[in-house]
């Protein structure tokens, strides 16, 4: 089997990720394979980094004509059984070049929230170009059969992640730059509207003044960053808000943390929920698309109305004045998650979803 994978990420987020596991896994058992990225983005150095094959394309939108073209090109060169497309603009583009006569079987990933769009554009690329559409979770496959899309051509791939060798709480602390005796609460992502960071800053102004000691680290970067250190600085919490920037691996720090706060508006699944999970950290979570289906409210974690900053302290203060519950359901969500989100089992059930294209 041949296999051609479409990434246009700029960034390295939850799914240039997946992508870097998939493709490592996929090398691992003997998967003849090529990545096209986008160029500059941050997935080309680390498939570089890990010896794996691919080339670049512009990929600007997916109704980029030159990168449609070269895509077409590549296509009629390497003759994949399979082109992966992991992202909706470049399923637009392997959507052109289907059009225009390259007809490898295409497997479309969706990993976001939200309903597709009911347009001409949309239907080509879900309805017509991809015989299969993998989806994140429980929730975007039902999001999808509602736009109409034929249960029996969707498969429910749920994110892998690599055994957790979180680095010590005082390693943690040390790069993250906070004393051991402060109460460290976390969280991890984009900042943008949909990530609810907003909503968890507020929520912690409240936390602070119960908990003096209180530190909330804020692991990312993105568009609105300006926005929350002065939303930080609106609610006199400035001092005790760390903007701590990217950081490439999260095992690095999250085990450092006494809780981790994933405050999403809207989420697929929650790939950085998942590592704080192996890192044995107890979490709470917005109970909002994919993310009920990892965290078992009560048993391998907590839940929380999305958007709403009294539900989000009141959760994390929960979890802060009961510890030892804290610890148990930490210990339970790891498991869990070594059980049901592992690489190799992503991997699996991907080749799973490649065979079923391809009739075998």
């Amino acid at each position: 089997m041949r296999v051609l994978h479409l990434d246009s990420g700029l960034d390295f987020r939850g799914g240039q990720q997946q992508v870097l596991h998939l493709a490592a896994g996929l090398a691992r058992a003997g998967v003849n394979q090529h990545l096209m990225v986008r160029r500059g983005g941050a997935l080309e150095r680390r498939l570089a980094e890990a010896g794996l094959p691919f080339a670049t394309l512009p990929f600007r939108s997916e109704v980029d004509l030159l990168s449609a073209c070269q895509l077409r090109m590549a296509i009629a060169r390497l003759q994949p059984d399979i082109v992966h497309a992991h992202d909706a603009r470049t399923l637009g583009l392997a959507a052109l070049a289907w059009a225009t006569g390259a007809r490898s079987p295409i497997i479309a990933a969706r990993r976001v929230a939200f309903p597709v769009r009911r347009n001409l554009l949309s239907a080509i690329k879900y309805r017509l170009a991809a015989r299969r559409i993998v989806a994140v979770s429980q929730c975007v496959c039902e999001l999808l059969v509602a736009a109409g899309i034929d249960r029996r051509r969707v498969d429910v791939v749920y994110d892998g992640i690599e055994p957790t060798t979180a680095a010590s709480r005082q390693a943690a602390r040390q790069k993250l730059g906070i004393p051991h005796t402060a109460c460290l609460i976390g969280s991890a992502g984009q900042f943008v509207p949909e990530k609810g960071h907003e909503f968890l800053i507020r929520a912690f102004a409240r936390i602070q003044r119960q908990i003096p000691s209180a530190v909330l680290a804020l692991i990312g970067e993105g568009e609105l960053a300006g926005s929350y250190r002065t939303l930080a600085q609106e609610l006199g919490v400035q001092e005790n808000v760390l903007f701590s920037g990217y950081v490439p691996d999260l095992r690095l720090v999250l085990s450092g943390l006494d809780i981790f706060v994933f405050p999403s508006l809207q989420e697929g699944l929650g790939s950085s929920l998942l590592i704080a999970m192996g890192c044995k950290v107890p979490v709470c979570a917005s109970r909002t698309g994919g993310i009920p289906e990892i965290v078992q409210d009560g048993a391998t974690g907590y839940l929380f109305k999305p958007g709403d900053a009294d539900a989000i302290a009141g959760c994390v203060l929960g979890v802060l004045r009961s510890p030892q519950q804290g610890r148990d359901l930490a210990e339970a969500a790891a498991l869990f998650v070594v059980q049901r989100f592992s690489v190799e089992r992503m991997v699996e059930a991907t080749r799973r979803v490649y065979a079923n294209a391809l009739g075998h």
